[in-house]
């Protein structure tokens, strides 16, 4: 019974391990996770991935770079640079016959895309979910039983 938690025990640190560097530890190097929500990126970025941006200023983007940036509504948006103008940014998603029908303003460039990750979103949104939490729990519960057993 011992070696099937021991190998619980190791599934469960190295799922531990792979949260953290995939989706903790970037925030600490100026990268920031986003789930994608649409597929105005595909092919190269598709709904449920998790793109990784690089924080920049304005000024570091250029054209043909995919760059994040928030719309007067606050919402995050990640699409390729097609030029910058005196009005603004005019970007476009590669999946988009045409271009956005307002320009960027440079202010609110949050970054430029480091990576993809595919599916990212996805996995990332099941391993938060109240339903793992719940497993984790129970059977921390029942490891918890187990060693106290074990020692008594």
């Amino acid at each position: 019974m011992n070696k099937w938690f021991r190998r619980l025990d190791t599934i469960l640190i190295l799922c531990a391990a792979c949260y953290v560097l995939l989706f903790a530890c970037p925030t600490t190097f100026g990268i920031l996770p986003v789930r994608v929500l649409s597929g105005s990126m595909s092919p190269e970025i598709l709904e449920g991935d998790m793109a990784y941006i690089r924080q920049c200023k304005e000024n570091a983007v250029v054209p043909g770079d995919v760059i994040a940036f928030r719309t007067e509504n606050d919402q995050l948006v990640l699409h390729r640079l097609i030029e910058k103008t005196s009005e603004g940014l005019v970007t476009k998603g590669d999946a988009n016959e045409h271009e956005d029908f307002s320009t960027a303003d440079p202010a609110n460039v949050v970054g430029t895309l480091l990576f993809c990750l595919p599916k990212g979103a996805v996995w990332y949104e099941k391993i938060t979910s109240w339903k793992t939490l719940g497993i984790l729990l129970f059977y921390s519960g029942i490891r918890m039983i187990t060693i106290v057993h074990q020692k008594f």
